[in-house]
């Protein structure tokens, strides 16, 4: 019998494979036995490893998901490669780098720019594997983030992109339901990873931010990026065949809701 979480001939996609998030969400769902599509900027340079360590396919694909014409051109790609699409994990977004501001102080540019990738790119990217995903039914991953629900000052337009991006998920839901499409989101926490560092600015304002963090949860410890994969697999998985246009917040406790 196969296990709930076993996605042995799954082909599932990736996008922002190479980040701190992405590579960690890669490893666990070919750790479960899914063939990988890692999906960034450039191409992520785990590939072979990733084969080697999990026995299964990996196709890095490098591509800009707020250009049509790359997502065109890098799903067709996958579907010459695998022939199918069983899953999608919308993880792409723009967070590291960004600079903490009051919301009036936030330029026009800075706000487009956020909105292209974080918004945009998961619409336009959903939208190029639906027709896909349509021909026996998949699994959708969106992930927000944990400060919509705590309204983090000083981020407006990452929380806002990252608040549409919950907004999105219930509305795809819906509309794919009929077509055994299931879309769910995840609001990760203050993880560590290279983005979160450079978001804080000096070491000392880092290290303030990331105590604040640990004191705020119920599980007062720091929160890596394998602490959200496994939420990722599960959605990913025939484990939560019947959930759909659900948020699952991963936090170790900041919010309760």
């Amino acid at each position: 019998m196969k296990g709930l979480f076993d996605l042995s001939g799954y082909v599932t996609i990736v996008t922002g494979a190479a980040g701190g998030l992405g590579s960690e969400m890669v490893k666990a769902l070919a750790a479960q036995g899914s063939d990988i599509v890692a999906l960034d900027l450039v191409e992520p340079p785990f590939a072979t490893e990733i084969e080697k360590d999990f026995n299964v396919k990996c196709l890095p694909v490098a591509c800009d998901i707020t250009k049509q014409d790359e997502i065109r051109a890098a799903v067709d790609n996958i579907i010459k490669k695998f022939g199918k699409i069983d899953a999608l994990v919308n993880n792409a977004g723009l967070y590291g780098g960004l600079t903490m501001k009051p919301f009036q102080d936030i330029t026009v540019e800075e706000w487009d720019k956020v909105f292209s990738i974080n918004v945009k790119g998961t619409w336009q990217m959903t939208s190029a594997v639906v027709p896909y995903l349509k021909e026996k039914g998949g699994s959708i991953v969106n992930i927000s983030s944990c400060s919509i629900l705590q309204g983090v000052p000083l981020l407006c337009h990452y929380v806002a992109s990252k608040g549409a991006v919950w907004a999105m998920t219930r509305t795809m839901a819906n509309e794919l339901g009929q077509y055994k499409i299931r879309v769910n989101s995840i609001t990760p926490g203050y993880t560590l990873t290279q983005a979160s560092m450079q978001l804080a600015g000096s070491p000392e304002d880092f290290n303030k931010n990331y105590q604040r963090n640990i004191n705020d949860r119920s599980i007062q410890r720091g929160m890596m990026p394998n602490d959200v994969v496994g939420t990722v697999v599960f959605l990913v998985s025939d484990a939560s065949a019947f959930i759909t246009g659900q948020n699952i917040n991963v936090d170790g406790g900041s919010v309760h809701y």
